[in-house]
């Protein structure tokens, strides 16, 4: 497409962030191949989203790892309509984390990567708000419609006292709970 004049652009996490050397070579052979190609490649952190836009009026999208090309219940969607991508290619260029989700991780010998745990900040006793981490719980904002959903992808559990939905905070499940966090 790109030798046809149009504009290519996949969004991708940085080769670094893999967590496997030989996936992390792989990352990088492919990013080469695609920007020889011509393709724009935009770098992410934090990136769970898989997106191709190809001249903004051609969008791909769904949880197929596109340059990895495994999984069987993987899936890839094709829009051909400029309105479908116009809106995702706006939040994909707009859309910055302000952190690493975590620090790449690099094997040394007999070691396995410590679980990420999330940092804690300074609250008032009691208070309790969506985002906040306190006692190894996640606290979320889950609308009552949303429960169900929380409760079996999270397993959310519902804290009466403070009236807020929350998760173990070092499970790792801050980037699955993104929606219900501020």
């Amino acid at each position: 497409r790109t030798a046809a004049g149009l504009q290519v652009t996949v969004f991708t996490r940085r080769p670094e962030e893999q967590q496997d050397p030989s996936r992390e070579a792989r990352h990088r052979d492919l990013v080469s191949l695609l920007e020889e190609a011509g393709c724009r490649v935009e770098f992410r952190e934090r990136m769970h989203e898989k997106v191709v836009i190809i001249d903004d009026s051609v969008l791909w999208h769904g949880s197929k790892n596109l340059l990895a090309n495994v999984g069987p219940t993987d899936l890839m969607m094709r829009y051909t309509d400029p309105a479908s991508s116009d809106p995702v290619r706006r939040l994909m260029e707009q859309t910055r984390m302000e952190r690493p989700a975590r620090t790449p991780w690099r094997p040394t010998e007999g070691t396995a990567p410590a679980p990420e745990v999330p940092t804690q900040r300074a609250e008032p006793a009691g208070e309790v708000h969506p985002g906040l981490v306190r006692d190894g719980r996640l606290y979320l904002n889950v609308p009552y419609a949303q429960k169900d959903e929380a409760k079996r992808l999270l397993r959310a559990q519902w804290d009466k006292a403070s009236g807020h939905w929350w998760v173990d905070a070092t499970r790792g499940t801050r980037e699955q709970a993104a929606r219900w966090l501020p």
